[in-house]
């Protein structure tokens, strides 16, 4: 009977790790900026949801790692708060205001990313990439 009870609890201790583990993802994405203050701004940003565990910048690779819920958040989500305040990545544009708005050491060069964006497209606006 003893090994039934410590049989079980074993089991449910593995099924509550696995679940709530298999709930935080992570991913990597490009994000263009170039200094501290990008830096600041940009892990602000993906952090500004509260699904995000951790958001690390690399100023010299230009990538942003973030650990997030999967079961509250997404990607897209994280990476549109990132372009809201100016900083161009993978999936999204930043509006050409909040980039003009960010200081010059901040002003990066900015990818053509033309092509990818809706011809409908309204550059005042956070613009989706396809």
């Amino acid at each position: 009977m003893n090994t039934i009870i410590k049989s079980g609890f074993l089991f449910l201790s593995i099924f509550l790790f696995s679940n709530f583990s298999a709930q935080t993802k992570s991913f990597k994405a490009k994000v263009e900026g170039n200094c501290g203050m990008c830096k600041d701004r940009i892990e602000m940003a993906a952090k500004s949801d509260k699904n995000v565990k951790s958001a690390d910048w690399s100023m010299s690779k230009k990538v942003l790692t973030v650990s997030y819920d999967a079961s509250k958040t997404d990607k897209k989500s994280i990476l549109k708060s990132v372009a809201e305040v100016g900083h161009d990545n993978e999936m999204f544009r930043a509006s050409d205001k909040v980039y003009e708005d960010l200081d010059a050491c901040c002003q990066y060069d900015r990818p053509d990313n033309s092509k990818k964006m809706a011809k409908n497209a309204d550059t005042k606006q956070v613009c989706e990439l396809k």
